[in-house]
C-alpha cells in the first residue's frame, strides 16, 4: 500500500523520527515517488523542504524538514544590515538553513543540501559562517546536476515475474542493474 500527501506520515530524512506536513511542493514530490514505486522502479525519496514568506520587502527562505531538532546555529551576516544566513545544526552535520535579504543564494545552498555536498558545521564554522565557497563549488558542479526525474523515470521497472520466460527476462534486467 501506499500513500503521499498531508494524509500521511513519513520518516524524516534526517533524524529518522515521523513526520507529516502540508507543504504541497513536498507532497507533489512524494505523490510522484509513490507512482514511481507503483511502477516497480526502485527509487528512494530524500528532499529537503523549502519554505518562503515575505516581510516587508524582504524574502526569508528556510531550508529544512519541519520540526529539525538542532544543537547550534552559524550565522553570518547582520539582521539590521538586511541580509543573513543561519545555518542550523545538529552535530556536526548542517541539517537546515535560512537566508534573509537573499534573492537567489538558497538556491545554491539548497542545491549543496540536494548533492550532499553541504560542508561540515565544522568547516563553515572555520570559514566563520561564509557561504561563497559554497557557491562557487555548486557553480563548479552546475554542468553535470541533471533534473532527477527524467532519470528517475528511465530507471526499469523491477517486473514481478511468474513464468519461466519471465523469470529468465527479469534475471537479464537484474544483469543489467
Amino acid at each position: 500500500m501506499l500513500a503521499a500527501g498531508s494524509c500521511t506520515g513519513f520518516p524524516s530524512f534526517l533524524h529518522k523520527v515521523r513526520l507529516r506536513t502540508t507543504d504541497v511542493k513536498y507532497n507533489i514530490e512524494q505523490g510522484f515517488y509513490a507512482a514511481m514505486n507503483m511502477m516497480d522502479k526502485q527509487v528512494e525519496f530524500n528532499y529537503f523542504h523549502l519554505n518562503s514568506i515575505k516581510i516587508g520587502d524582504k524574502s526569508v527562505y528556510f531550508v529544512g524538514e519541519p520540526k529539525n531538532a538542532f544543537t547550534e546555529t552559524i550565522t553570518k551576516g547582520d539582521p539590521s544590515s538586511g541580509k543573513m544566513v543561519t545555518f542550523y545544526v545538529y552535530g556536526d552535520e548542517v541539517i537546515g538553513f535560512s537566508t534573509i535579504g537573499y534573492k537567489k543564494l538558497h538556491l545554491y545552498l539548497w542545491e549543496a543540501m540536494k548533492q550532499l555536498v553541504m560542508p561540515s558545521a565544522s568547516q563553515i564554522r572555520e570559514a566563520d559562517g561564509d557561504f561563497e565557497a559554497i557557491v562557487r563549488g555548486i557553480i563548479r558542479l552546475s554542468p553535470e546536476i541533471t533534473a532527477n526525474r527524467k532519470i528517475t523515470i528511465q530507471n526499469p521497472s523491477v517486473a514481478r515475474a511468474e513464468f519461466p520466460h519471465e523469470m529468465e527476462a527479469l534475471a537479464e534486467l537484474k544483469t543489467k542493474l
